[in-house]
């Protein structure tokens, strides 16, 4: 009897084990390309994803807003706080650098009225997976890092995936 609740211990101690070795995966979605109209990031350690707003004052915009302009892509998300990225001249699959806003490829989060902007110091990268333009359809990952200018904090975004249906 003590043998078969030491290796049930044991089992469910590995089990444990393998499930915190999946948390940060925890609440994002698959990486897909299909134009599923999916988002999810780690913003410092925590998920994030598209919610609707709630309360009086809620914004009527959509949660989850993708467009392309020619072969400029932006991509945000609101989701108690709100994450953003631009890329320029995306018109093939690839790894995008995002740096200063002025480069109109930049990435952001933004949580209580604290903007944070990728700079030249704190860059990230968008790798489009899939870009397709008859379809409407952009795919793929991205990280980034994130200053707030006025306070000098930053934010990390990372295991950043999307599969976007374009507007």
């Amino acid at each position: 009897m003590k043998k078969q609740f030491l290796a049930a211990l044991y089992a469910a101690a590995l089990l444990a084990a393998a499930c915190k070795k999946d948390a940060p995966d925890a609440g994002l979605p698959a990486a897909t390309q299909e134009g599923r109209n999916t988002f999810g990031c780690l913003v410092d350690g925590q998920a994030f994803g598209p919610k609707p707003p709630t309360g009086i004052n809620s914004s009527s915009r959509d949660p989850l807003e993708a467009s392309i302009y020619r072969t400029d892509v932006l991509v945000s998300a609101r989701g108690g706080g709100y994450v953003e990225f631009a890329l320029r001249n995306a018109f093939r699959p690839g790894t995008y650098p995002l740096g200063e806003t002025q480069t109109a490829s930049y990435g952001s989060y933004i949580i209580n009225g604290i903007s944070h902007y990728t700079t030249a110091t704190y860059p990230g990268t968008v790798t489009l997976t899939r870009i397709d333009t008859v379809a409407r359809i952009a795919a793929g990952t991205f990280e980034f890092t994130a200053l707030d200018y006025r306070s000098g904090k930053t934010v990390t975004v990372t295991q950043g995936r999307f599969d976007v249906r374009l507007k």
